[in-house]
């Protein structure tokens, strides 16, 4: 199995961007994905959270996945999100998305319905299978799952081939655990406000929303730490939290479209900045 990325490495949650019809937009991407490029970002993750991943059809998870591969053009890593609750589902969007020339896959842990270790770890394991030498991320949001992946189970699927996770906990002290069950495995942030502690703790890097909006500042901090300069670091995290906290205030995801579609505008591309019903309600 490929490693994809050394640390430091930024990978933006990428945003799904809709038409007036409220489908799926593929036409606004290349613009985004080169303003992405140019902020320096080491992979993107399209269809995730932040890619309103719940609202998407199978169909339209692999237009946006196809549409993101061709304008990247092979510069960095494209890693689709294919998580569904159903293992069958999740694995015939790992292949399409493989298909579509995802370099990388992730799935998020198994929703809807109570899951524990064991089932947690058996679908994982058959999603292994079915990606063979594609590198599978998991992705531990249990705010949105209901269920969580324990470090203990998390550390027995890297043996078993998991490339790694994304970690949207929030906690330093499940992050932290993660890091020592699997030290060495492709383990992300989900948040930039806590990237500088958890690149210190030996994480590959950070997997982050606010990228689609400021990728040169979150990519400036990975640098810094790269180059030892913790003055520099400390002073770039801090600035991350403060806007973090300034996009996060009132309806986040909202607020992080309208900035993208303005940001864009500036450089003469069209950015809609509606979200999917109901979410946009």
């Amino acid at each position: 199995m490929d490693v994809l990325f050394d640390a430091p490495a930024v990978l933006p949650a990428l945003l799904t961007p809709f038409d007036e019809r409220g489908d799926v937009d593929p036409s606004a991407l290349p613009e985004h994905v080169e303003f992405l490029i140019e902020g320096g970002v080491h992979g993107i993750m399209p269809c995730g959270t932040t890619g309103e991943t719940a609202l998407l059809e199978p169909d339209e998870v692999i237009t946006i996945v196809t549409a993101v591969v061709e304008a990247v053009a092979g510069r960095v890593p494209v890693v689709a999100h294919v998580g569904r609750p159903s293992t069958k589902a999740t694995g015939q969007l790992i292949e399409r998305a493989v298909d579509a020339g995802a370099a990388g896959v992730s799935a998020i842990v198994p929703y809807y319905y109570a899951f524990d270790d064991q089932a947690i770890v058996a679908h994982f394991r058959a999603l292994l299978k079915v990606a063979g030498d594609t590198p599978l991320l998991a992705y531990e949001f249990p705010e949105r799952t209901g269920n969580v992946l324990s470090a203990e189970a998390y550390g027995t699927l890297v043996g078993d081939g998991l490339a790694g996770l994304k970690d949207s906990t929030g906690s330093v002290e499940v992050h932290e655990a993660f890091l020592a069950a699997a030290p060495g495995a492709q383990t992300f942030i989900g948040s930039p406000s806590l990237m500088l502690g958890s690149l210190r703790g030996g994480s590959r890097g950070c997997v982050a929303a606010l990228a689609n909006l400021h990728p040169a500042l979150i990519v400036a901090l990975g640098d810094a730490w790269r180059a030892g300069d913790d003055a520099e670091a400390e002073r770039l995290q801090a600035e991350i939290v403060e806007t973090e906290a300034r996009v996060r205030a009132g309806r986040p995801l909202v607020g992080l479209k309208t900035a993208v579609a303005e940001a864009l505008a500036a450089r003469g591309a069209r950015y809609p900045s509606a979200l999917r019903s109901p979410l946009g309600a």
